[in-house]
């Protein structure tokens, strides 16, 4: 279970709320971040198990093999826009980078994404300076980032999920997805709207993800939170683990 890592004070308004139900928001925040690593933990462990039974032989063409796992979550998980496999220069014989990643279609039908990924290259997609990847892979933990407006896709704000991939010492790359939060919020705004009081979620950067209020749209970075500044919210609390999210209470 989650603990409020934040004072929860009562303030002296009609919108002051009970410890407990800012727990159960919490509670539902987390699981709805949680879902969305449960389905990656299962591409990964889709994508190790074909790499560990190839015994050191693994080739691009293996990772091909493995689309209808990535269809299959893309099927499932209706908060995908996206989703794949980010590889190391030590996951495969024929390459030294590779990105499998394919976007949802029209009638259950998906498209690849191609970038070209070569070091050097006048266009190359750096995925080794992406933070998802660098904290999946160098950090060893599982990562959110976002949202961000996706350039492809005007106006839509996603976030990336990532999640380390590794056979014993071997790291592989990242099992990841691109989250449409249009789709996402059907899971996140019940729990806010729920909660009685205006509250906003935030990433690490303190942007906001979601809330029910609209004073507090996504995107918008809030200050003072840490501080409390002004006495302004009730509560601020972590939500989940290394997701870097937080939930804020107002105060009125």
């Amino acid at each position: 279970m989650t603990e409020l890592v934040g004072p929860c004070v009562a303030a002296p308004t009609s919108s002051a709320i009970a410890r407990s139900e800012v727990q159960r928001c919490v509670e539902s925040l987390a699981e709805a971040a949680e879902a969305m690593f449960a389905a990656l933990a299962l591409l990964a462990n889709d994508f190790v198990e074909a790499w560990t039974l190839a015994d050191g032989g693994f080739s691009s063409d293996q990772v091909a093999s493995l689309q209808p796992a990535i269809f299959t979550q893309l099927d499932r998980q209706s908060a995908f826009e996206s989703a794949g496999f980010v590889l190391t220069s030590d996951a495969l014989t024929d390459r030294q980078r590779h990105l499998e990643w394919w976007q949802r279609g029209t009638n259950r039908t998906y498209q690849p994404l191609i970038l070209d990924v070569e070091p050097g290259a006048a266009d190359c997609y750096d995925y080794y300076s992406m933070e998802w990847f660098v904290a999946a892979v160098h950090r060893g933990h599982r990562f959110v980032s976002g949202p961000l407006i996706d350039l492809p896709c005007a106006d839509v704000y996603i976030m990336t999920f990532s999640l380390p991939m590794s056979a014993g010492s071997v790291l592989l790359g990242v099992a990841a997805a691109d989250v449409g939060l249009a789709r996402f919020e059907s899971s996140i705004l019940p729990p806010l709207r729920h909660l009685g009081a205006p509250a906003v979620l935030l990433n690490r950067e303190h942007r906001v993800i979601s809330s029910n209020d609209p004073r507090w749209a996504t995107g918008d970075r809030l200050r003072g939170i840490d501080a409390n500044e002004h006495g302004e919210w009730q509560c601020v609390t972590e939500v989940g683990v290394q997701l870097g999210w937080t939930l804020a209470v107002a105060a009125g």
